[in-house]
């Protein structure tokens, strides 16, 4: 906002009102001037950190917060996974509530109550993330290493994978929040008010509503989770009944989460020969799975042109010269419930 002022400028704005004094170049009032217009120069660049408070956006930091808190809207916070694990060893073993259990990259997991190995060798517990996050979400039979040796327990391992871990809301997400609650006035139970209060939920990034969806006084709310996914059960129930304590009287709500369709991208493409086919091929999935996400619950079709547009788009292609999409080569249309997500990207070259 301020940078075509100097402390030249400045300085020589302060000179030109000092009449009947010697200020040339090592007079008096010349040095006088000089250090006042050197902290005047400085507060004048400080005023520019004023911009991001008073107009919020994803840069704006902690005003963010204190912007929308102004509103009731506050930044939802992340969650712990959870899973359930097999332990196996000595008949009697008990394994105490708060037991750590580890992943090989390092991500702890804690029992949440005491279990006892039976006569069989075997015994089930569930356990949370030590931390909230969707790096807690790991694959089955990953959480197998033991914080600390139990005597008598032999193995650990989850049965399941571990789900439902979600993280802090970005920033991005907040500041989007906060213009919707400008730009689209909530009153009344209107659509932009069950979207609102869905996307007050954690875990839930994005909703789609649909009133009048069967018949008078129905409606339904479809979510997907920050990542642009289909939300787990968990994730449904807390939207559904945090809508349940909201919405107008007389209102039957139905809580779904988006369907995912898989969108598989096959292409045979020309090289500049200045990089590797695999480093391409990983380019192109991050910008299809951007695109994807960038049009959810808003496109209705994935442009096969769009996808092609990508793939020339990406550092070392020259062209391509076959391209399919869900084997195909033309649009690929999306229900009104359904969320495109990456599936298989296989570029060759």
């Amino acid at each position: 906002m301020f940078e075509n002022i100097t402390v030249e400028s400045i300085k020589n704005d302060i000179l030109k009102e000092i009449t009947d004094v010697d200020v040339r170049e090592g007079s008096f009032a010349n040095n006088l001037i000089s250090p006042v217009s050197y902290k005047v120069w400085e507060l004048m660049q400080s005023l520019n950190a004023c911009i991001p408070i008073a107009f919020v956006d994803e840069t704006s930091g902690k005003y963010i917060d204190m912007r929308a808190g102004e509103y009731g809207i506050k930044r939802k916070q992340g969650t712990k996974a959870t899973a359930d694990v097999i332990f196996t060893g000595k008949s009697g073993t008990v394994v105490n509530a708060g037991s750590i259990f580890v992943t090989d990259d390092g991500y702890e997991y804690i029992l949440d109550t005491a279990v006892t190995i039976g006569e069989e060798g075997t015994a089930k517990g569930s356990i949370t993330a030590a931390k909230s996050g969707e790096v807690y979400n790991t694959e089955a039979n990953t959480i197998t290493k033991m914080y600390k040796t139990i005597s008598g327990l032999a193995s650990v391992t989850n049965a399941t994978k571990a789900e439902g871990g979600t993280d802090d809301e970005s920033d991005e997400s907040l500041v989007k929040r906060l213009y919707e609650f400008w730009q689209r006035p909530a009153t009344s139970g209107n659509i932009y008010h069950y979207m609102m209060w869905a996307k007050e939920v954690n875990g839930v990034g994005e909703a789609k509503v649909f009133p009048l969806w069967n018949g008078n006084g129905t409606v339904k709310v479809v979510i997907c989770s920050g990542e642009m996914r289909s939300c787990n059960e968990d994730i449904i129930n807390a939207c559904k009944e945090h809508i349940e304590q909201m919405r107008p009287i007389g209102a039957t709500v139905t809580v779904e989460s988006a369907v995912e369709k898989e969108i598989n991208v096959e292409a045979i493409i020309e090289t500049d020969g200045s990089r590797k086919t695999e480093e391409i091929q990983n380019d192109i999935e991050a910008s299809v799975d951007e695109y994807l996400k960038s049009i959810a619950f808003t496109g209705k079709k994935i442009l096969y042109n769009q996808i092609g547009y990508i793939i020339l788009s990406t550092e070392g292609v020259v062209d391509f010269t076959s391209l399919l999409v869900n084997g195909s080569n033309t649009n690929t249309e999306i229900a009104e419930n359904e969320i495109a997500v990456k599936g298989t990207v296989v570029i060759n070259g």
